[in-house]
Order: structure tokens, then sequence, then C-alpha cells
């Protein structure tokens, strides 16, 4: 069964090999030095708490884009984008069971890499668990589908680096939320592209 295919009867899909591996290599060190440099922790109230994470970062508004045919190419839909939100998770982190707002209608969970031994640290849809690989993300309906971790069970020091990409179907119900009802991705007028 195709992706596509996968997406149309399940409301998710598995992409392996999304991204280049070196992508990957440079949006760990990127996201590990700005965790470093400039730890934002999410807050009491947020999906979880004290971990460091980013809404809009610039780097990661460029994978939204990057990634954009990507998801058009798995889903059969055509996308336009949102809002990136990235987060790196340290040992005892965990992502309770929860769906997306209307901004989230398709989106995907890209993972950078991880510094720890054994198999990758889960990401659940609907009850089914992935072990994920550098460059792997899975698509899915936020609004529609649960999606969860588990605690992050690893050694002190351990890290797991990841970004969350975020679109509207063009000719769906979630449209008026292309780029999260800002004025372009990156909150800019995006003619500086052309």
């Amino acid at each position: 069964m195709s992706t596509v295919e996968d997406f149309k009867n399940n409301k998710y899909c598995y992409v392996k090999n999304a991204i280049p591996k070196d992508i990957c290599d440079i949006a760990v060190k990127y996201t590990l030095f700005d965790e470093a440099r400039n730890f934002t922790p999410e807050g009491a109230g947020s999906q979880v708490p004290g971990s460091h994470s980013k809404h809009g970062d610039p780097f990661m508004e460029s994978m939204l884009l990057y990634t954009l045919p990507i998801i058009e190419e798995n889903t059969g839909l055509k996308v336009y984008p949102t809002y990136s939100y990235y987060r790196v998770y340290r040992p005892g982190a965990s992502l309770l069971p929860h769906k997306d707002r209307e901004s989230c209608e398709i989106s995907a969970s890209l993972f950078f890499g991880r510094n720890y031994g054994g198999e990758s640290w889960k990401l659940y849809v609907e009850g089914n668990g992935y072990e994920m690989e550098p460059g792997d993300m899975i698509v899915y309906r936020g609004m529609d589908l649960n999606h969860y971790r588990y605690e992050f069970e690893a050694p002190e020091g351990s890290y797991h680096s990841q970004v969350f990409l975020h679109y509207v179907d063009q000719s769906g119900p979630c449209s008026e939320y292309k780029y999260d009802k800002r004025i372009g991705v990156g909150g800019i007028n995006n003619d500086i592209f052309n």
C-alpha cells in the first residue's frame, strides 16, 4: 500500500528517509546549540513542561517549506504551510495523548536525531507505536488522531530532537489557517523568496 493510500485510509502514513541524514545532523546541532545558548522551557501548562522548544524558528520555518512537496507527495493533497514547532526532549519527558488545533489539520513529526543507545523513543498514533530513525517522519491528521509518547527513559544527558511541521488542506475546512493566520511563513511577507 502506498503512503497516499495509507493516509487516505488511516489518516496517517509513515515516510522513511523523508529528508537526508546530512540535514538531520545539522538540525540536531542547531537545536542543541539553541538549547544551550537560549534555553526556552515550556511552561507548567504546556504539553511537555521544562522541555526546550521554539515556535516559528527561522531554520524550522525553512524546514516547513522544504518538506511541503514531500507532504503533498505522500498525502495526495495540496497544502498550505501553517507553522513549525521544534522540541528537544530530555529524560523524564512525556507527551500526553492529544489532538491538535485547526492550524495542524495535516501534521508531520520529523525526527532529527538522538544520542542514546537501544531502540528509538516511540511516537504513538492512535495506539500504534513507531520507532523512527533520523530523517523519518509520520504525517497525520492532527485534529483527528490522538498522538503521544510515553515517558522518555534514557540515561542522564540523553536527548531526542524533533520538529513538528503543520499544514492545512488548500481545499479543506481549515484553509483559512494558512500561515497560521500570519502574513506568511515565519511571520514575514514571503515575497523575499521570489
